[in-house]
């Protein structure tokens, strides 16, 4: 937990390194940092990742305003809440949200915000891909 400036002056140098090796190999690179990443939102895509994982709880609208198609947005699902302790019709609910922001836009995976708790129930993974699934279909059609 680091306000914008120390992130600025002590993270982004190093990430941008990291995600600079990786595009001399001619690899694509995903940046993920947990918790509300709206205030370093500009200074993460400085790091020239390929896309970005963010946890639920940063403003997928905002997100997708930043990022456009530039910048592929992994994520915003909240783990516990939603995939742990809901039900398959919150993670439809909370995916279809997702998927109804970035309507216009290729450049959204649907994920987790974090890591899947092990203790998920099988049910509500199955909903978060079947939902993903469903609005491909309907994409192509």
């Amino acid at each position: 937990m680091i306000s914008p400036a120390m992130y600025r002056e002590f993270a982004l140098p190093s990430e941008k390194k990291i995600v600079d090796v990786a595009h001399e190999y001619s690899l694509p690179y995903m940046l993920h940092i947990c918790g509300d990443t709206t205030s370093i939102l500009s200074a993460m895509m400085e790091t020239g990742a390929d896309s970005l994982e963010l946890d639920h709880g940063t403003d997928v609208q905002l997100v997708h305003d930043a990022l456009g198609n530039d910048v592929v947005f992994s994520g915003g699902i909240d783990p516990s809440g939603v995939l742990l302790q809901g039900t398959p019709e919150t993670v439809f609910q909370k995916t279809r949200e997702l998927l109804d922001i970035y309507a216009d836009s290729p450049a959204y995976i649907v994920n987790a915000g974090c890591a899947v708790p092990t203790l998920t129930p099988e049910e509500n993974l199955r909903a978060l891909v079947e939902t993903a699934h469903n609005a491909e279909l309907r994409n192509y059609e």
